[in-house]
């Protein structure tokens, strides 16, 4: 049947499977990092080798992003994005700071302390700061995933303009150009509204968009492509464990500098080839998958709501000497509140469709009946 076939290349749902395991790694990664179990020399498992290949799956969600991008003249660019990511930005922002005040003050039981801390999180907001950060003497916290939302719109933005105002045969410098750009920033001050981010990850985007253009995704790889691609991907690994740490976006931090933001792309590309592999599957794990990255928006603001606002630290606290049995119970809590949320959020958007179908409805009923 028609609306049983898995999604295809250029189908609407093609990214769905990808978005889904994507958000369980995140949430999977977050809660990873308040229960570190060490091992020989000090290297912490949970938070190390799971974040080896976490900025290429970013990169792979902004590429699947960009397969999606389209040319237009850069204010209607720029109104697009402010609708469609400005909006749930700060409806999160504001959900965030009014639990985190909740939360603080019946964990705390002292309302100046609880209304302090959470200006930070309120500043952090406004700021649109990736990671903690000071300015002018004073602490903002984090948008915790939410930087991923800013970087986006700045990325989209860049992009645009680029190819608004760049000759074709410039483009690709134009691009690298950037994305040095912002990596420099992150080497010597912490921009806000995530710019540097958002330029770092215009390559992403651009390889997206190209994908689409030159339909990459729709026939197999050469060879010699594929080599150099897992090439980089064992790359990313080596310089990683060299490095003794990981590249992070949201951090402004490659193990291997500009070198780890290309290998992140090339692998991230990797990613969703393997994930379009996988769209030909259409049982319940696959099904569960696609359901969820469906759900990917209101996923990342959910998650980003009870990541800052639940003193979570306070609850890894109990588990020092069981730290998997913390870690489980955790993601328990977290996946079922998540899931819960979301579930509500789609009962509203299914009552707001009926009753927008039901007024149209009336509405056309209306002059038949007048005209009796």
């Amino acid at each position: 049947m028609e609306g049983t076939r898995p999604s295809t290349v250029n189908s609407i749902g093609m990214f769905d499977m990808l978005k889904g395991m994507g958000m369980i790694t995140i949430v999977l990664a977050h809660t990873a990092e308040l229960y570190p179990m060490q091992i020989s020399g000090g290297l912490s498992l949970t938070a190390f080798f799971p974040f080896i290949y976490r900025e290429a799956l970013m990169a792979a969600f902004f590429i699947a992003s960009g397969y999606g991008f389209r040319k237009r003249s850069i204010g209607k660019c720029i109104q697009q994005q402010l609708r469609a990511l400005l909006k749930p930005y700060c409806i999160t922002a504001v959900c965030t700071s009014l639990l985190h005040l909740l939360c603080h003050y019946m964990a705390f039981h002292y309302f100046p302390s609880s209304v302090t801390e959470t200006l930070k999180v309120a500043g952090g907001f406004l700021l649109g700061l990736p990671h903690t950060t000071t300015y002018a003497g004073q602490q903002f916290f984090s948008t915790g995933p939410m930087w991923y939302l800013l970087s986006l719109l700045i990325g989209w933005v860049l992009l645009d303009a680029i190819l608004n105002i760049f000759p074709e045969k410039y483009t690709h410098w134009a691009v690298l150009g950037i994305m040095l750009l912002g990596w420099g920033t992150t080497l010597v001050w912490e921009l806000p509204f995530s710019l540097s981010q958002g330029a770092v990850i215009v390559p992403y985007l651009y390889i997206g968009y190209l994908a689409k253009k030159n339909r990459w995704l729709d026939k197999p790889l050469p060879r010699r492509t594929l080599y150099i691609l897992l090439g980089g991907t064992a790359l990313t690994a080596v310089g990683a464990l060299l490095a003794q740490s990981t590249d992070c976006i949201s951090m402004g931090e490659w193990s291997l500098g500009p070198l780890s933001i290309l290998l992140d792309a090339a692998t991230g590309f990797l990613f969703i080839r393997l994930f379009m592999r996988l769209n030909r599957f259409a049982g319940p794990i696959a099904q569960g998958l696609q359901a969820i990255g469906r759900n990917s928006l209101n996923i990342f603001c959910i998650h980003t709501v009870e990541l800052i606002a639940i003193p979570w630290y306070l609850f890894a606290a109990h588990f020092t000497d069981h730290p998997l049995r913390g870690m489980l119970l955790q993601n328990v809590i977290a996946f079922t509140s998540i899931g819960l949320v979301c579930a509500l959020l789609n009962l509203r958007r299914s009552w707001i469709v009926k009753a927008s179908a039901a007024r149209r409805q009336a509405q056309r009923r209306t002059p038949a009946l007048s005209q009796h």
